[in-house]
């Protein structure tokens, strides 16, 4: 392949001499009918986007699982543009793609001249949003700088993304919708996703026995989630997964106690009372008018999660994890040292009854008062060893005095402390690599949500914060930022991610040595951190930081009904 690309790029050196050279687009022939994509001359790549994985999810699809596509067709459909983003209360992108129920979307993104039986590894990317928000099309996930690099250094690969229903459409929940067995919509959707992968991605030059699932945040809940669906079943869909900054004990699991009165809201709200099947009602009302009833951010608390149904969950996430009822595959997975400056209230813990009241009181938590106790004495009062790390006496007390205390324990509650609980039952099972990043992320001005960022990085305060290692791992040059100690880390990390899809290994010649996380009795992560701008380079620690808080709050994650 490399030596038809060679001569490929000598043909069309010679012919910009004399005239100008148009490259066909794409066209690939699923089991449904052909496609037609688009060729990216810059990348040497070729892209399909907003290709359709399943039925419209409107009318009376709506709170159904994903329906299979029922028709075929004779000539080609255009997949050059992104799809509809699936519904959510604060879409980022509201004017770019559009929005609505007909969003059940997958991107492909290849390098060009792929013939069909190449079978290269294929990864999907599950965007996060706190399972409420976010869309494949926005630029942070652009996946062509990926691809490239994986061409670059021989490795090449796959690499598609995929919408999915997110908040109310993708996880209502209430006695009407489990006698329906139409529980976890979002967890189906992605599931179906990867089925039409396994059916089709041969066209495309995959191979559907080489898949890797990855997500960060909401989709590195889901990636977890999924190596449990069915109490770890993968029916062969995937192979191996990559998990950044969230785990399955991350998400919410709330019941019908909690989903009923808002279930009942939305039926009140719409008419449905009098219907003798209030969720086929709901199937009638026209999308304009039920949006605003399933807005995330009305129904209090987290917002729509997904629940244990006895189905494609089957119990809760940390009972699944201790009886090995996970796929056993190979795992890359971290968290960043400061995850907690994102979840940490801002500007209201100043007093240790303040941190009391509000670990006490706060949705979720549901911790007794020794406990909540315990959980104060074993995180002090005391900056030097807060969140964000190597901040000393700092405390950035505009966002209130014990700023980084609470943030430490919002850190470890839902990301530290599941992460540190999920490496030791994946490594029993399977080969499984675990990092802690550790650089402080660039901003510009396209991704910058701050108005008090300094020299192009995220504010003093947020630190390593949450989703900051995704740039270098996409290695988009627009986010990685413009220092070569930030490029030279970003070709680290995106290399280590593509061996890893090859081969479920991150190691190779001229990475940082990756040990297994087993390789000691106490676990290894690898620190991901730049060479430079104040940072030492990557190394291996045993993982062993704030570990009687993180193995204390795991205790007792099942009293968030994790």
């Amino acid at each position: 392949m490399e030596a038809r690309r060679g001569a490929w790029k000598c043909y069309l050196w010679a012919t910009w001499l004399f005239a100008t050279v148009v490259v066909a687009d794409p066209l690939v022939a699923v089991l449904n009918g052909t496609y037609e994509g688009l060729y990216l001359p810059s990348f040497d790549q070729d892209i399909f986007l907003g290709v359709p994985y399943a039925q419209d999810t409107g009318c009376q699809n709506r709170f159904l699982v994903p329906q299979p596509l029922n028709e075929t067709w004779n000539g080609t459909r255009p997949a050059k543009q992104y799809g509809n983003a699936c519904p959510d209360f604060q879409l980022t992108t509201p004017d770019a793609y559009g929005m609505s129920e007909d969003c059940l979307s997958i991107n492909i993104v290849r390098p060009a001249f792929v013939s069909a039986n190449a079978s290269l590894p294929v990864v999907m990317w599950i965007h996060g949003g706190s399972y409420q928000v976010g869309t494949s099309s926005l630029p942070n996930y652009n996946l062509t700088y990926l691809v490239e690099r994986s061409v670059a250094i021989g490795k090449p690969i796959i690499a598609t993304s995929i919408n999915y229903r997110k908040g109310g459409w993708g996880m209502l929940y209430s006695r009407e919708v489990q006698g329906s067995g139409n529980t976890n919509l979002s967890l189906r959707d992605m599931r179906k996703a990867l089925a039409w992968v396994s059916e089709n991605i041969g066209a495309f030059g995959g191979d559907k026995g080489s898949v890797t699932i990855w997500g960060e945040s909401a989709g590195s809940f889901a990636v977890g989630q999924l190596l449990m669906t069915y109490g770890g079943r993968t029916d062969s869909l995937f192979h191996r997964s990559i998990q950044e900054s969230g785990s399955a004990a991350t998400a919410w699991y709330n019941g019908s106690d909690w989903y009923q009165p808002i279930y009942d809201k939305i039926v009140q709200q719409t008419n449905c009372t009098d219907w003798p099947d209030t969720l086929e009602c709901l199937r009638t009302i026209p999308f304009e008018t039920i949006f605003p009833f399933l807005d995330s951010s009305k129904v209090g608390g987290p917002g729509f999660y997904p629940t244990v149904d006895g189905d494609i969950i089957p119990n809760y996430p940390t009972e699944l994890l201790h009886s090995g009822r996970f796929a056993h595959i190979p795992h890359l997975y971290g968290t960043n040292s400061d995850e907690g400056t994102d979840n940490a209230p801002p500007g209201i813990i100043n007093t240790d009854q303040d941190l009391y009241d509000y670990l006490f009181g706060s949705t979720g938590y549901d911790f007794p008062p020794s406990v909540v106790s315990k959980i104060l004495e074993l995180y002090p009062d005391d900056p030097t060893v807060g969140i964000p790390l190597n901040t000393g006496t700092e405390r950035f007390a505009e966002q209130g005095y014990q700023f980084k205390r609470i943030a430490a324990i919002v850190g470890d509650v839902f990301y530290h402390a599941p992460r540190l609980d999920d490496a030791r039952y994946y490594s029993k099972h399977a080969p499984t690599y675990i990092y802690r990043f550790n650089t402080r992320p660039f901003l510009n001005a396209t991704n910058a949500t701050y108005t008090d960022y300094v020299g192009g990085l995220a504010p003093a305060y947020k630190g390593v914060q949450h989703f900051s290692e995704v740039a270098f791992v996409f290695a988009n040059p627009q986010f990685v930022g413009p220092w070569e100690e930030y490029k030279k880390l970003s070709d680290i990390m995106s290399a280590q991610w593509i061996h890893f899809i090859n081969g479920g290994d991150p190691n190779a010649e001229g990475l940082p040595t990756w040990p297994q996380y087993n390789q000691s009795s106490r676990g290894l992560n690898l620190v991901l951190q730049a060479e430079g701008r104040g940072y030492n380079g990557s190394y291996v620690e045993e993982d062993t930081y704030r570990l009687e808080g993180r193995e204390y709050l795991t205790k007792w994650a099942r009293r968030r009904h994790v």
